[in-house]
This record gives C-alpha cells, structure tokens and sequence, in this order.
C-alpha cells in the first residue's frame, strides 16, 4: 500500500517530479515593496510586505500608507488580483 501526503501533492505535468509546494517557493514576487497597486475593486493601496500561503505561492501585504507595517488585516493577495501603476512610495 502506498501512502499519499495530500499536504504536499506532486505536480503531475512537473517533469521534474517536484510538489506544489516546491514549485511556488521558485516563484518570486513580481511587484516590489512600496509599489503602488490597484485591486479588482479599482481601490489603490501600496505594497508593504512580501508573504507565501501555506503553498508556498507568493501574496503580497497592503496598506494605505505606505510607511504602514502593520499589514496583518491586509495581507494575502495574489499577483493576478493586483494591477501595478507607475508609481512607487518615496
């Protein structure tokens, strides 16, 4: 019988042979800190912090204020549901 860890499943289209969780800790996060970004809602609020979910994939912490490190309420959001402008916190 073959046991199967379900918290870390094998990409099966990975030639590699390698898990989820090892394919997302390779990807880095695209949008730097202090950019300034847009969500799908249209609202702007400024990366303040770079995070991983239990996968291992890249999310991103937000805030309004730039200088804002207390990002916890804000944080987990995905690359695809943000939109980067022009701008970057000074």
């Amino acid at each position: 019988m073959e046991f199967i860890n379900i918290a870390d499943l094998k990409d099966p289209s990975d030639p590699q042979g390698r898990s989820y969780r090892e394919i997302n800790a390779e990807k880095k996060h695209g949008i730097p800190i202090g950019s300034l970004v847009e969500l799908e809602s249209g609202a702007r609020a400024f990366v303040v912090g770079h995070t991983r979910d239990c996968d291992q994939a890249p999310l991103y912490s937000l805030a309004i204020d730039p200088e804002d490190c207390k990002f916890s309420t804000n944080c987990g959001y995905g690359e695809e549901s943000l939109k980067p402008t022009n701008s970057v916190a000074t």
